[in-house]
């Protein structure tokens, strides 16, 4: 974690500010040569400690864990590192500091269920059968309606980063990027963070946090896109004004939500999700990556049906597994109609609110653009 990303956070539950406590730490000098003493130093482990409410957060292999729920979470970390945290002068006793957790923002089986996604996802695996660094990139100055140059030198968020290939690809427009997740999938996306930016890599960020509960001040993000997460929380409308409180006035939003399907898909997908959303997690992957090869050829069946292509031909039996998983294991799915999405940016005063729907996503999806 860089110290510039310090400035940025606040505490998620009453939105004070963050003091950092570094354990250990290593110089950046690309990094300080390139940004700054902002940029020189990375955190490899450490506590941010709420300057008014007394929570704490871990900074674990250079990530900070921005949650309410950290103590419970991290609680062998806390142990290891008692000592080291009874040795910071005013802190108080740490097993005072565990976070009370609101099951209407905060979903255990979301937390872990994302987690284990990216655990199986491997880095040269398409993310939703596209390939990241080109097509995905590509396509997020179309989604945003926003060129190369107007996202230069801009503070960027991006909520529900899962893997980080599309979050690090944006620092190449000259942006700095946080990218934020829920789940565990941003130690990964970390440890990637230079190979997927390059000499970028120093105005990108990771941290786990939830949308719910942000652990950013409101207006901080000139600009913020959120992809197929929103939808996956206790109440896609309450993440949605989460959301939007972090963005600048001005500021260009995208979100993506899951499209309301056609009833002889969408029912019986709600009926087997009533079923698979309460199976143990890796029982499920189990049973996704035994059926994935029956699920291609499935879809593969429609697709011909209907005169048309499928990228799931050209994907690999994991790819299919980890989207199956994607769809029958998170406890909330919420759909939405472009009516409906539509109304949801207007009902919040969002400004050239605009379908963005890309064409080879419109039987899955839908996206809206607006402006803050």
């Amino acid at each position: 974690m860089k110290p510039r990303l310090v400035e940025l956070l606040c505490c998620p539950a009453c939105g004070a500010g963050l003091t950092c406590h570094s354990f250990e730490d290593r110089p950046d000098p690309k990094g300080l040569a390139l940004g700054g003493e902002a940029y020189g130093t990375e955190v490899v482990c450490g506590l941010l400690a709420c300057q008014t409410c007394d929570l704490a957060f871990p900074i674990i292999e250079e990530v900070p864990r921005v949650i309410r729920n950290a103590f419970e979470e991290y609680a062998d970390w806390f142990s290891d590192q008692a000592a080291r945290i009874s040795a910071i002068e005013g802190l108080g006793a740490i097993s005072q500091k565990i976070g009370s957790v609101d099951s209407s923002r905060f979903d255990k089986r979301s937390n872990e269920s994302f987690s284990l996604q990216w655990e199986k996802y491997q880095y040269g695996d398409k993310t939703w059968f596209k390939s990241d660094l080109d097509q995905r990139r590509d396509e997020f100055l179309d989604a945003m309606q926003l060129t190369a140059e107007q996202l230069d030198g801009k503070l960027v968020l991006d909520a529900g980063c899962g893997n980080g290939r599309l979050t690090a690809s944006v620092t190449r427009y000259g942006a700095e990027v946080v990218g934020m997740d829920l789940s565990r999938s941003v130690v990964r996306a970390q440890e990637m963070r230079e190979e997927h930016a390059g000499e970028k890599a120093h105005h990108l960020h990771f941290v786990q946090g939830n949308v719910m509960e942000p652990p950013f001040p409101p207006n901080t993000f000139d600009h913020e896109h959120t992809s197929g997460v929103l939808h996956h929380t206790p109440s896609t409308e309450r993440s949605l004004d989460s959301f939007l409180t972090l963005v600048k006035p001005g500021g260009r939003v995208y979100v993506q939500l899951y499209r309301t399907r056609e009833p002889w898909i969408g029912i019986p997908n709600a009926i087997i999700r009533a079923f698979t959303s309460r199976l143990p997690l890796r029982l499920l992957f189990g049973i996704c990556y035994t059926l994935a090869p029956l699920h291609r050829l499935l879809v593969l069946l429609v697709a011909k049906l209907r005169g048309e292509s499928s990228p799931i031909e050209k994907t690999t039996r994991r790819e299919q597994a980890v989207s199956l998983f994607d769809n029958y294991s998170p406890r909330y799915q919420y759909r939405y109609t472009p009516f409906e999405m539509q109304a949801l940016f207007e009902n919040r005063d969002l400004k050239n609110v605009r379908d963005v729907t890309f064409d080879n996503e419109a039987r899955h999806m839908v996206a809206f653009a607006g402006d803050k």
